[in-house]
């Protein structure tokens, strides 16, 4: 295996003191030692601090341009040395062999590599709700996916289709375009689940609604921002949706049929379909809601 590839792991990060040293210790401990760990932080709390306790392991720390993961990655991705950028969010643990095993496919021609991402914190009803349906999306998606926890791509490849697109005056993410773009540009994709990275679920109500929101903010400002859906049309959209919602529930049937789908992939299939059902709802509750959160983020910018 060629070593001369140099890795360069690029971690976002914002007010994430609870979290952070989840991937940066587990980048330290990659056993493939040629590589740099860069972390560009937009943080108000102390997590700043806790990156600069690394600074003597080879962490070097980026104050960010507050635009968003989406401009600290490809800040991230400008300042990097490395011929492989990986991107990890602050709560994402690599497996020591991560980088070794990657560098495998990219030795043998891959431009961009997929993996699999599992969530670790199980012990709670909306953790596991989120990692079954996960799963229950990645077997429709199959081959045909363009973005996983632990992405990585060929440095050039990145700047040659000008890394995540939009400077918006909203924040959304779209780092998923990343790999979309690379696929449109006739790039090779590499897709290894045997790989497993993992991560922090949300496991508390309160953050489990804010990410679920979030979720529907990011597509309802998505929509505007970058496919250019006039408002009027997305205010019928997102009613249409709600209504389709609503029914969804008040029939039952089609909501129990799509959580019996989920808790399929549970241990405790049986004993999960109550939370699930209950835990689905409120998923699309919050998104009904960050929809039109974003909305009217996109009515008072206009």
């Amino acid at each position: 295996m060629n070593n001369n590839l140099k890795f360069s792991i690029i971690i976002p990060s914002y007010n994430e003191c609870d979290d952070i040293r989840l991937s940066i210790d587990s980048a330290i401990k990659q056993d493939y030692q040629n590589k740099e760990i860069i972390v560009v932080d937009d943080s108000s709390d102390n997590t700043p601090k806790i990156i600069k306790e690394y600074a003597d392991k080879g962490v070097n720390l980026i104050i960010g341009p507050r635009k968003g993961c989406c401009g600290a990655r490809n800040l991230g991705m400008k300042s990097a040395s490395g011929d492989i950028i990986v991107l990890l969010n602050a709560d994402v643990s690599l497996p020591p062999d991560f980088l070794s095993r990657i560098a495998r496919h990219y030795n043998d021609g891959a431009d961009y590599v997929l993996v699999e991402a599992r969530a670790f914190n199980l012990d709670n009803l909306w953790a596991k709700f989120i990692e079954m349906q996960h799963r229950y999306d990645m077997k429709k998606i199959g081959d045909k996916a363009e973005w996983t926890e632990g992405f990585s791509c060929r440095r050039q490849a990145a700047l040659d289709i000008g890394l995540i697109p939009g400077d918006f005056s909203a924040r959304f993410c779209r780092d998923w375009l990343l790999g979309k773009r690379l696929w449109e540009a006739g790039y090779k994709k590499v897709i290894d689940y045997s790989i497993i990275v993992t991560h922090k679920s949300p496991d508390n109500f309160k953050d489990y609604w804010r990410v679920r929101k979030a979720r529907g903010r990011f597509g309802s400002l998505m929509q505007y921002f970058l496919y250019k859906k006039p408002l009027p049309f997305l205010f019928f959209k997102f009613l249409v949706k709600d209504v389709l919602f609503l029914l969804k529930f008040l029939t039952v049937f089609p909501a129990v049929i799509k959580t019996v789908k989920i808790s399929r992939y549970s241990d405790s299939p049986f004993k999960d379909f109550f939370p699930f059902f209950y835990a689905y709802f409120i998923q699309e509750i919050a998104r009904a809601v960050g929809e039109w959160e974003g909305l009217l983020i996109a009515l008072k910018i206009k």
